[in-house]
């Protein structure tokens, strides 16, 4: 005789529908779990992390891994577990912000190129043309030496760097859109122009522009990393992790843990975000898993 209520038939069914949804979004439930992580790190480092990130202890400098250290220490004795865990607030703001600014740029010079004709168009067209011949990292760091070594100069290296390949790729899928019979069904009742954009364009896009924002997130991240490992990016003592890195290679020999742990750091980071990327675009458009 079955006893089970219906609250209880209910959970059952909820459970079940979850656990089927994550074996088949294993890629987004991975790389959701892995930014989450992160970004509690990012809002609580200092609550989570065992030592301050300048807490100083020349006793300790250079120490291996320990049960009070569990990453090390640097040539300063600062804990870097600590300063790991902290650091990751610089690196992932700076990440979103410049992937929120080039998305912000790139997606209107993309509607403006796929859904505009006539000069505007021609125009945006040549500079994006000119700017995609320049590697993304070559770009970013003859912005960041103009601008200057910095957190200001850093988000917008990574920013104007950025935006050339997701206008292009939003004019692709614009040009797309512009040619479906609602679209001319729009312009048939004499909808303005403008309108049609927010309206019926933007929407439609908005698929492609999530999917590249979040893959443009990990690719963000090398680059800030990077710039700051060259000495172009967040300063010390800030502990960001490419500037981490910067200070570690003088030690690779000797303290290759200095190294190792923000490279891991790195690592988890842009993987979170590829795994992300990956499982919104079989999510979200199941025609390219096909």
């Amino acid at each position: 005789m079955n006893t089970m209520g219906p609250e209880t038939v209910s959970m059952m069914a909820r459970g079940t529908f979850t656990a089927r949804w994550l074996r088949q979004n294993v890629y987004l439930a991975s790389g959701s779990f892995l930014l989450l992580c992160f970004l509690v790190a990012a809002l609580f480092g200092e609550q989570i992390a065992p030592y301050g990130a300048d807490k100083q202890n020349l006793l300790e400098a250079l120490e291996g891994p320990s049960a009070a250290h569990w990453l090390g220490t640097d040539p300063l004795g600062r804990d870097l577990l600590s300063r790991v865990v902290i650091g990751t607030r610089h690196t992932l703001s700076v990440a979103l912000i410049s992937v929120g600014l080039s998305c912000s740029f790139g997606v209107l010079l993309g509607l403006i190129s796929g859904f505009v004709r006539g000069p505007p168009a021609i125009v945006v067209d040549a500079v994006v043309d000119v700017a995609l011949t320049i590697p993304n990292m070559v770009l970013a760091i003859a912005i960041a030496a103009v601008m200057g070594a910095g957190l200001t100069g850093l988000i917008l290296a990574i920013s104007i760097s950025f935006t050339p390949p997701i206008a292009r790729i939003v004019r692709g899928r614009v040009m797309e859109i512009r040619e479906e019979d609602f679209i001319a069904a729009a312009r048939t009742i004499g909808v303005r122009r403008w309108r049609i954009l927010l309206r019926h364009v933007l929407p439609n896009a908005a698929t492609v522009i999530v999917i590249e924002a979040s893959l443009q997130a990990g690719q963000a991240v090398l680059t800030a990393t990077a710039l700051g490992f060259l000495g172009l990016g967040v300063q010390p003592p800030t502990p960001e992790w490419g500037t981490l890195l910067g200070s570690g290679r003088e030690y690779l020999h000797a303290a290759p843990f200095m190294v190792i742990a923000p490279g891991l750091a790195i690592s988890l980071m842009v993987l979170g975000f590829n795994l992300l990327g990956d499982g919104l675009r079989d999510w979200l458009d199941p025609r390219v898993g096909n």
